[in-house]
C-alpha cells in the first residue's frame, strides 16, 4: 500500500493549510485534539461543498476518459490503497471481471 497517495478528489478538496493543520493534531492534548480534528473535517467538508458548486471542476475531477472507464481500470486504481491481504482479494475480483468480460465478448 502506498502511503500518502492522494486521489483526484483529494487534490481538489485538500489544501496545503489543511495538511499543515492535520500535522499538528498529534501534538495536541486530549479534548483539544478531538475538537481540532472535528474542525479540520468541517473545513474539508466546506471545501468539498465549494468544489461541487463549481460544475466544471466537478466534471474534470469525477470523470475519466471513455477508454479508461472500465471496471478493470477502477480495480487497478484501487490497488495503490490496498494491503497485501486486500490485494489478494482484489486480484481474485479482477480475474473474475476479466473472465466475465471475455465471456461477454465471445457469446454476445
Amino acid at each position: 500500500m502506498e502511503q500518502n497517495t492522494l486521489t483526484p478528489f483529494d487534490n481538489m478538496t485538500q489544501t496545503r493549510e489543511l495538511q499543515m493543520l492535520k500535522t499538528v493534531v498529534p501534538y495536541m492534548k486530549g479534548e483539544q485534539k478531538k475538537q481540532f480534528a472535528i474542525l479540520i473535517k468541517y473545513m474539508e467538508l466546506q471545501n468539498t461543498i465549494q468544489v461541487f458548486s463549481q460544475e466544471d471542476k466537478v466534471l474534470s475531477m469525477c470523470s475519466v476518459s471513455e477508454e479508461e472507464n472500465t471496471t478493470l481500470a477502477m480495480l487497478g486504481e484501487l490497488r495503490k490503497f490496498c494491503s497485501e491481504k486486500e490485494l489478494e482479494t482484489l486480484d481474485m475480483i479482477t480475474n473474475m471481471v476479466s473472465m466475465l468480460e471475455t465471456y461477454e465478448t465471445i457469446f454476445t
